[in-house]
């Protein structure tokens, strides 16, 4: 871990001698897997207006946090680090933030994504996959935002407040993503497709029929009719600008209501591909829906390094209702 004396050497004041913050200013230290990755957190920070009181790389976490290091945000960039690495990292990080009730962001890459999930438990840590700048800012200025004084007056509660200010951050991270494309075809960066494919084990093709919660309860379509509806969702992708039909909340559903009539897992990177938007973004969405209730997260008990997420009661229950007032209307389904 870095010293105060390093902090030093790099022109920053480290400790209770460092001078007071400004309001708007958040104290950030960096933790980078990489040189690339420093740079891309460092670019961030300024574009955010974070002040940098540290640096560091996994090697240098396995000393004791020095008391006299004030940060208010802690960044991992663990891109591209091995998995045993990655594993001891977020240990010191969650350790890390709750010693200086610091804020958590934590940027992998799409391998490590379900690792990352399992793993990072702090309350109001952010998850980023494959961020861009953009990305990077976002979080940075909610993490900003977080420890702002309250000001004489202020009535708003803190919760609905900060939930604003996510919300429109990420609108803005998910603008400013969408204006870097690749391609002629003009499709944005780090979207992998989602082929809704049956599914089978050991070879034997699963299509149970539909599996109601009750007795009496409306019976959905059959996973194949849901899949053949994912499909045409895809579909129009090839002649329409993606962007234009991004609904990743029903897309999960969809996913997710299938995997429940086959009781089968998905992981979190497999529902972030389903999601057909880029994999933070996902992330943003499944956290809502997880708030929402309709979204449980469950640890896989055989490998602590992943995490599954599943419909709960509530989320299966909705789909049957909306099954049964279309099908009362005599609307077609989806």
């Amino acid at each position: 871990m870095l010293e105060s004396s390093s902090l030093a050497s790099d022109g920053l004041a480290g400790g209770l001698g460092r001078p007071p913050l400004s309001a708007s200013a958040a104290a950030l230290r960096i933790v980078a897997n990489d040189p690339a990755s420093a740079t891309a957190a460092e670019n961030a920070a300024l574009l955010a207006g974070a002040d940098i009181v540290g640096r560091s790389d996994f090697a240098q976490t396995d000393a004791p946090l020095d008391p006299l290091l004030r940060f208010d945000v802690l960044l991992i960039e663990a891109t591209g680090a091995e998995p045993a690495a990655l594993e001891a990292l977020l240990l010191w990080a969650q350790s890390a933030s709750q010693t200086a009730e610091a804020g958590l962001v934590v940027c992998c890459d799409t391998e490590q994504l379900d690792q990352v999930v399992s793993q990072v438990t702090a309350p109001g840590a952010q998850l980023l996959c494959d961020p861009t700048t953009a990305d990077r800012v976002a979080a940075l200025t909610i993490a900003r935002q977080r420890r702002l004084p309250q000001f004489g007056g202020f009535t708003e509660n803190e919760g609905d407040r900060l939930r604003r200010l996510s919300e429109e951050v990420a609108r803005i991270a998910d603008a400013l993503n969408r204006l870097t494309v690749s391609g002629r075809a003009g499709k944005p960066e780090g979207r992998a497709r989602f082929d809704p494919a049956p599914v089978t084990r050991d070879g034997i093709h699963l299509e149970p029929g539909p599996i109601p919660t009750d007795q009496g309860a409306e019976a959905l379509p059959t996973p194949s009719a849901i899949r053949g509806v994912i499909r045409a969702r895809r579909l129009r992708e090839q002649f329409f600008d993606a962007e234009l039909f991004a609904d990743p909340a029903w897309d999960m559903l969809l996913d997710l209501t299938v995997a429940r009539l086959e009781q089968a897992s998905v992981s979190v990177s497999s529902l972030c591909i389903a999601a057909a938007v880029p994999p933070t973004t996902a992330l943003r969405w499944i956290t809502t829906m997880i708030e929402a209730g309709l979204f449980e997260r469950q640890d896989d008990p055989h490998d602590r390094r992943r995490a599954y997420v599943a419909l709960t009661d509530r989320g299966f229950e909705g789909m049957q209702g909306y099954v049964a007032a279309v099908r009362r209307m005599g609307l077609p389904l989806f």
